[in-house]
């Protein structure tokens, strides 16, 4: 219906239509070049269809444990629920905090 448009879910009863460019990774990317620094060296945690171009740009993506399974394969690494704090489980694993 919409052809020049890309259709997410951040939420099981939330539909997201965007421009093609207007991605997480996109954002990433761009904060990344104001940052002066390389985005294979940013973390990036996601929990959405909407945060796959995000886990896949940053060098590091962790989905949350109650992401789907589609966010889960394609993180570099899975953690807790965001209930079950998962976001400082993965900062613990990755020698952060």
């Amino acid at each position: 219906v919409f052809p020049d448009l890309v259709q997410a879910i951040s939420m099981p009863a939330n539909l997201e239509f965007n421009a093609p460019d207007a991605t997480k990774g996109n954002g990433l990317r761009t904060l990344c070049r104001c940052l002066g620094i390389d985005p294979r060296e940013a973390a990036a945690f996601g929990d959405g269809t909407n945060d796959l171009s995000l886990l896949q740009e940053a060098g590091i993506g962790v989905a949350m444990g109650n992401a789907g399974d589609e966010v889960k394969e394609a993180a570099d690494y899975v953690t807790d629920s965001v209930d079950d704090d998962g976001v400082m489980n993965a900062l613990r694993h990755f020698d952060v905090i």
